[in-house]
């Protein structure tokens, strides 16, 4: 009796461990299945319409499609901060803005089946990009699509169109660069008649080559970051591998002429010199994005008015303005807008009689404003991070400058680099830190950059000693002109900045 109470004694833990592991096995297979059955599907139908004159593309089923799942993009987190903090200026910046998908690998790569159909299924909640193409046809973005726990987002049909070449240098009919349509510039192209841009369009330049605009241009008034049409580059757009966009696989430019040039509701990105106005007495822009350029928009003559444009992370310039013509009655109007991160100068304006600058945001660029002969007003910007914020780069006379209402924030060099004779700098916010608030010296005869007293009352200083801060004959006695900063705001001017 003993022994047999003994073997079971000994043979009770190895039961109790057998039980464990059937129970561990059990409940791993129904947490698996559990966790299975949370995921989402996104699923969806691609239907290729052939709506061109070439029957050869006539689908015979609508197999092959390449469908590919990417992750959101990351916001550029500056750009989010201002979009939130001034949303009256600029344009949102969305996924349809920020991603392109050849900066990512795909999550998951399918083909659609005879029927058009395809699934991505067990994902995790979420927000997802969906890329779609096809050899010989266009490519479609859906951006932002929901995974949801359990449940079956299927997006119903997608309609894919065939894609449009151009690979000889003459257009002479009008075009239309329909919606929802790619469009592939292979060659350098000159459209000689009227134009439309409908709402996201997509056109495709191959890398150094250009495209040419000399009827008129219509685009779509601005509804949303989503409805933009596209200008890129082409380079690998049908490329499922994650690629380095360097400036040799930028397009060349896009050149628009006549008399009249009016440009809005446009994303454009992965260009030399993006955009050009040339040559046309009007230019006028309006919602436009301008991401990863060489220079975004130039103009060469003329009257302009800009509004509501994001410009970030360019390898030269944002908006540049250079007459060819000396003494020119013009002025370039630039409101609303948002230019970070560009390497050189965020608005740099040469030979206009007037430019005026208002609610603006400028940050991290080396230049924010640089001024070459121009007089004009400056007033309710916001200046943060920038080498210099206003360099008036030229000697000159007759220059008559209107400083009013900015905020200046931190500058590695300079807030003002001055010049001109009538210069006016009041009710003006000077945070820093910074070398100088304004400086005026020159080191070589007149050692001076200005022709007069500047008129710096009437601000805020955000620090004990403004004189340290100011450059002038108190600085060299050699230079004839002082910076006259008493009286001063003892707080700061609520009205500064943008409004």
């Amino acid at each position: 009796m003993k022994i047999k109470n003994f073997s079971r004694a000994i043979l009770k833990p190895h039961s109790y461990i057998l039980i464990s592991l059937i129970v561990l096995i059990f409940a791993f297979l129904c947490n698996s299945c559990s966790t299975n059955a949370d995921k989402g599907t996104i699923s969806g139908t691609v239907m290729l319409v052939n709506d061109s004159d070439n029957p050869s593309l006539n689908p015979v089923d609508y197999a092959g499609v390449t469908v590919a799942l990417y992750k959101t993009a990351v916001l550029d987190t500056t750009l989010v901060r201002i979009n939130q903090q001034y949303p009256q200026i600029g344009v949102q910046i969305t996924q349809e803005t920020e991603f392109d998908h050849r900066n990512f690998n795909p999550l998951k790569v399918v083909s659609t089946d005879a029927e058009g159909k395809f699934s991505f299924p067990s994902l995790t909640a979420g927000n997802y990009n969906l890329v779609l193409w096809k050899t010989d046809w266009g490519i479609r973005y859906l951006c932002s699509v929901r995974a949801e726990e359990k449940e079956n987002n299927n997006l119903g049909t997608i309609e894919l169109y065939p894609a449009t070449s151009y690979n000889s240098t003459i257009v002479s009919e009008p075009t239309i660069f329909k919606s929802d349509h790619s469009y592939f510039v292979l060659t350098d192209v000159n459209f000689m008649s009227s134009v439309e841009f409908q709402p996201r369009t997509q056109i495709f330049i191959n890398p150094a080559c250009m495209l040419k605009f000399f009827g008129a241009v219509i685009t779509p008034e601005f509804t949303s970051s989503q409805d933009m049409w596209k200008i890129t580059s082409g380079k690998d757009i049908y490329s499922t591998a994650q690629i380095t966009m360097d400036f040799d696989n930028y397009y060349s430019t896009v050149n628009f002429y006549g008399e009249q040039v009016n440009i809005k509701s446009g994303f454009v990105s992965y260009g030399d010199n993006a955009l050009n106005s040339i040559n046309v007495s009007s230019s006028e822009m309006n919602y436009m994005v301008f991401r990863d350029c060489g220079t975004a928009f130039t103009i060469n003559q003329g009257n302009v008015d800009v509004r509501y444009l994001v410009i970030y992370n360019c390898n030269n310039s944002g908006i540049v303005y250079i007459s060819n013509i000396d003494g020119s009655d013009t002025s370039v109007y630039i409101t609303k807008s948002i230019a970070i991160d560009i390497i050189q100068r965020a608005v740099s304006a040469e030979k206009a009689k007037n430019l005026y600058i208002n609610n603006c945001y400028f940050q991290d660029n080396y230049f924010a404003i640089s001024n070459k002969y121009c007089s004009g007003i400056i007033e309710y910007n916001e200046f943060s991070n920038n080498y210099y914020d206003l360099y008036y780069s030229k000697i000159h006379t007759s220059l008559h400058n209107e400083i009013h209402y900015n905020n200046f924030y931190k500058s590695y060099n300079k807030s003002i680099f001055l010049t001109g004779e009538i210069n006016n700098i009041t009710n003006n916010n000077f945070y820093g830190p910074t070398d100088y608030f304004i400086y005026i010296l020159r080191s070589v005869n007149p050692f001076s950059m200005v022709y007069a007293d500047v008129n710096a009352t009437n601000n805020y200083w955000a620090v004990a000693e403004v004189d340290q801060y100011l450059a002038d004959a108190e600085d060299d006695p050699r230079c004839p002109y002082h910076i006259l900063y008493l009286p001063k705001h003892e707080n700061q001017v609520r009205e500064a900045g943008i409004q």
